[in-house]
């Protein structure tokens, strides 16, 4: 059955679609072969190419060969899919030259999978990864322009995928369904996982938020945020670039996915120019290295059969949220080094892994969105307390000092 899958109708201009995410009645859409599409909501998932300094094709050929974009304007695209026999799984927008969006009403479970699906078979496209200090920075946002008494509602999880479990060869597939769905090996394991939604008015938050997070280190894991709307309800951040319209505007919803880029795009750019290694001649005394390591500091060391697995099942496996490939040395019981491959642009760069850190050398041109993927997963699957730095820089500082220039 594909009614229930949400697609969109076969409109010709801008104005109809917008038009008809907002709810209001559009004539040519009133034949819609599946009505209640118009029911659903409407997401939009952020995605990363490349910087200005890259090469790239033209936004088209980004996507794989199954789907056709089709050009309704400068920076609008309906997207046809032939997986979904020619289906218009949604919209791409160009809303800069760096980060296409795509929206969509097609209900979770199928969205997620075609963004899984078009990401992991591109090396032009990443999505966004909004980790915990860039949620944390937009919730203080929230917390500075919002009435105290409107309510926001935040996600914590930290789920420790990488745990050996006695008896069980457990492995680890990042984007399959939760295990308790299914009646697998998997689902009668037990394994140490925090998941926590708080839903509160402002003022209850701004008082007793950070008495709980430093009570309970799970949550310090921050992976997702509902911004207060304009009007009601809200728009739902997750971590790795989701955004769910639950407001009743759409314009408002596209105001907000505006507002979160610019703030990524500043800490992004601000990461390359800081973490990029590359030499310049000096003349007779040879030549200057410039550009910083990212450091990412678990907070307590990992222990021997614990880092085996990270190391394995995130740094070699090649369906890891990670996204990396490449090489791996072991150099002792805790420590390897990678000739690592970042899958996002096929970018190569160095990675140590030990059982205190992960220490990653990225030369120019690779892209900062590498460090928003690592310092996420860390977080949420590896070491909630982990702590990121550009060089000297803590990452959180340079998150706060992006939001500042980004306002």
């Amino acid at each position: 059955m594909t009614d229930n899958v949400g697609y969109l109708p076969r409109l010709e201009r801008r104005s109809e679609f917008v038009d008809y995410l907002e709810g209001h009645p559009v004539p040519a859409a009133a034949d819609i072969e599946h009505p209640d599409a118009g029911r659903k909501l409407v997401k939009t998932y952020m995605l990363e190419t490349a910087g200005s300094n890259q090469q790239m094709p033209d936004l088209a050929s980004r996507f794989a060969g199954r789907v056709h974009l089709h050009r309704l304007d400068d920076t609008l695209f309906r997207v046809e899919d032939a997986g979904h026999g020619g289906q218009v799984v949604g919209l791409v927008e160009e809303l800069d030259d760096r980060h296409p969006v795509f929206y969509t009403k097609m209900a979770v479970e199928h969205s997620d999978r075609w963004v899984r699906q078009t990401v992991d078979t591109s090396p032009w496209l990443d999505r966004l990864w909004l980790s915990s200090p860039i949620l944390f920075e937009l919730w203080r946002q929230v917390q500075a322009t919002t009435p105290s008494q409107r309510y926001a509602r935040l996600g914590f999880e930290h789920e420790a995928r990488y745990e050996p479990i006695d008896g069980l060869d457990v492995g680890t597939d990042d984007d399959s369904a939760d295990d308790a769905d299914y009646e697998t090996p998997h689902a009668l394991t037990e394994r140490r996982r925090s998941v926590v939604t708080l839903t509160e008015s402002l003022s209850v938050l701004e008082e007793k938020l950070q008495r709980l997070i430093d009570s309970y280190d799970p949550l310090r894991s921050l992976v997702h945020l509902q911004m207060p709307a304009a009007g009601r309800g809200g728009h739902r951040l997750n971590y790795d670039g989701r955004a769910t319209n639950r407001s009743d505007s759409f314009a408002d919803h596209r105001a907000t996915v505006r507002r979160v880029l610019a703030l990524y795009r500043s800490v992004t750019e601000h990461a390359e120019a800081r973490l990029w290694v590359d030499t310049t001649d000096a003349g007779q005394d040879g030549y200057k290295i410039h550009g910083s390591p990212l450091v990412i500091d678990f907070g307590e060391p990992l222990s021997e059969p614990l880092f085996n697995r990270f190391v394995e099942l995130a740094l070699e496996r090649r369906t890891s949220r990670f996204r990396i490939g490449g090489f791996v040395t072991r150099r002792g019981p805790t420590k390897a080094h990678v000739v690592a491959v970042d899958r996002h642009l096929w970018q190569p760069f160095l990675l140590e892994a030990t059982s205190q850190h992960l220490l990653a050398v990225l030369p120019h041109g690779t892209c900062g969105n590498t460090v928003h993927r690592l310092v996420t997963n860390v977080q949420r699957e590896l070491a909630p307390t982990a702590r990121a730095w550009l060089g000297s820089e803590p990452y959180e500082q340079a998150v706060a000092d992006a939001a500042s220039i980004a306002a």
